[in-house]
């Protein structure tokens, strides 16, 4: 199956439009550095943020300037979910933000689960994450839990919180978990207020894939450019990440772990990393092509499991029908019987390129660039113009279709959602939108040859 033909880049009739960038809140300038090249080439002219702070200043000077201080300053706003949730509160008809309200439900850690047990069931939900219990709420039903299946307890279990970029994970034997869950902690402005540490248990994978003897994460990029209906798009572009060292179970001590379980780039910045068709070259096609179904199947099931809380959110924030839209990086894990677990959904995946091989780099900028420029391409920016009246206008069918035209290498899932016929017991409030969406899916021709591209992808 050939790929959807090229959208012409840059637009021979590019918009203009101001745009704001939340620079000061980015984990580093780099990380919005191609977003905003696309921005430029789609006609963006930049009205600010202010640059990032070194560490030193930062720390010195307590005052930020965000774009939701700023609203009379542009049309677009790139920020973080936090800020961007703030101007989000306050958008005006004619501008657009980063941000879908409501899908905090799944890119936090603490409520991930929660979102997917509460959509699905725990059948379902936990075989999409590994089995998971929130701390402190559920220690009973995790002792329960272990007492009654213990040949299903691998042993290990990872500790988290709410942190990210790899950070603020503790892995412990079951024997010491128990113990390990009751840490205190501390946090600035919470002074004299002590604080669990840990917010939840999760069983650890300690029999991943290994590819000479290492292990690896996948990792996915998913643009939603719109809720109503809702419209997911998996990219056909991704990285495996590799851990620096071979893998080895024991290699942890006081809740430290080796080089050999770290995948997550933040953490292991100059570690291998391939591009998705060199991962599916490798695993072959017998291989590979379940698993790559697999993470669009799961991913499909995510975004949905969110649709009841974007709905809540945004029918309270009273939200034109096209001001929102996001990118998500999802992490996945692969067990040695090719199952694939979702680790995280991260609602501010950076989109930095860095690596001490140039080779390496080259290929995470391609990879990387590719889907942010096709992101905003699939936003048709220099089709609305940020008009107020076009804002307001509900998202048809005849829309979609012009989306999948732009879409480049961005795989539409919307056929992926679950119903009642394929998930019995499912509690997912569809609206009519959705409904008319589904019902055109099955009769067009460009959809279908698109969810062909999705089974098709890098065909070995």
């Amino acid at each position: 199956m050939a790929a959807a033909a090229a959208v012409p880049w840059p637009p021979s009739h590019p918009a203009r439009f101001r745009y704001w960038i939340d620079y000061q809140a980015f984990s580093s300038p780099e990380s919005a550095a191609l977003p905003e090249a696309a921005l430029v080439a789609l006609g963006g002219v930049k009205t600010g943020g202010p640059p990032k702070l070194d560490p030193v200043t930062a720390a010195r000077q307590k005052i930020r300037d965000y774009g939701y201080m700023h609203m009379d300053k542009w049309e677009l706003l790139l920020s973080i979910t936090a800020k961007a949730m703030l101007a989000a509160e306050v958008l005006r008809p004619h501008q657009v933000v980063s941000i879908v309200p409501g899908c905090l439900c799944i890119s936090r850690k603490t409520s991930l689960v929660r979102s997917l047990l509460n959509a699905y069931g725990p059948d379902t939900a936990f075989r999409l994450v590994p089995r998971t219990f929130k701390l402190p709420e559920e220690l009973d039903a995790w002792e329960a839990w272990l007492h009654a299946h213990p040949q299903q307890d691998t042993g290990l279990w990872m500790l988290k919180n709410n942190k990210q970029r790899g950070t603020g994970l503790r892995l412990v034997p079951t024997a010491a978990a128990f113990q390990a869950c009751f840490e205190t902690t501390t946090r600035p402005g919470l002074e004299g207020i002590t604080l669990y540490r840990w917010y939840l248990a999760q069983q650890y994978i300690n029999d991943p894939l290994l590819i000479n003897g290492r292990k690896f994460g996948v990792r996915l990029w998913v643009a939603v450019p719109g809720v109503s209906p809702l419209r997911v798009y998996l990219h056909r572009n991704g990285l495996a990440l590799f851990s620096s060292d071979a893998y080895r179970p024991a290699d942890f001590s006081g809740g430290s772990f080796g080089a050999g379980h770290i995948t997550n780039y933040a953490q292991n910045e100059n570690g291998d990393v391939w591009s998705l068709q060199q991962l599916a070259q490798h695993m072959g096609a017998s291989a590979w092509k379940p698993l790559w179904m697999q993470m669009a199947r799961a991913t499909a099931l995510v975004f949905a499991s969110a649709l009841r809380r974007i709905q809540e959110v945004q029918a309270a924030m009273d939200l034109r029908p096209r001001q929102t839209f996001q990118y998500f990086g999802l992490d996945f894990l692969v067990d040695a019987a090719l199952q694939p677990w979702l680790m995280e959904a991260n609602a501010t995946p950076s989109m930095k390129v860095a690596h001490e091989e140039p080779a390496t780099q080259q290929l995470i900028q391609a990879q990387k660039w590719d889907f942010v420029r096709d992101t905003f391409t699939l936003l048709r920016i220099q089709q609305h113009m940020f008009d107020e009246g076009a804002m307001a206008r509900p998202v048809g069918v005849s829309d979609v279709a012009a989306e999948l035209e732009a879409r480049g290498g961005l795989l539409p899932l919307m056929h992926l959602f679950p119903c009642e016929a394929s998930h019995p017991g499912t509690s997912i409030p569809w609206e009519q939108q959705d409904a008319a969406l589904q019902a055109w899916l099955g009769s067009s021709s460009s959809y279908q040859a698109a969810a062909a591209e999705l089974e098709a992808a890098h065909d070995v």
